[in-house]
């Protein structure tokens, strides 16, 4: 509850939404499996990239340079991001 009403002192569009999952551990991972890695549909400047799971420290330097490659161009250069994007939720 407490991390709940933090989130929502954070942004207020978390407000009235609802908590999935309670858990221990910090393996982040979507319900899908694969990474969530873009821009956050209808938030202007608002990128992500978790869900990696076990394989984060892994991959963090190839996710790290397709969002930096999606931030500064529009579009990543070096890998189709499309399969990560967090539209697929929305």
């Amino acid at each position: 509850a407490n991390l709940a009403r933090a989130a929502v002192s954070l942004s207020s569009m978390l407000e009235g939404s609802s908590v999935t999952a309670r858990q221990a551990c910090n393996l982040p991972v979507g319900p899908d499996a694969v990474p969530v890695i873009g821009a956050v549909p209808g938030v202007q400047g608002i990128y992500v990239a978790t869900g990696h799971s076990c394989w984060g420290i892994l991959n963090g330097p190839a996710t790290g340079k397709a969002l930096a490659e999606q931030i500064v161009y529009g579009r990543s250069k070096s890998v189709d991001m499309k399969p990560f994007s967090p539209a697929r939720f929305f």
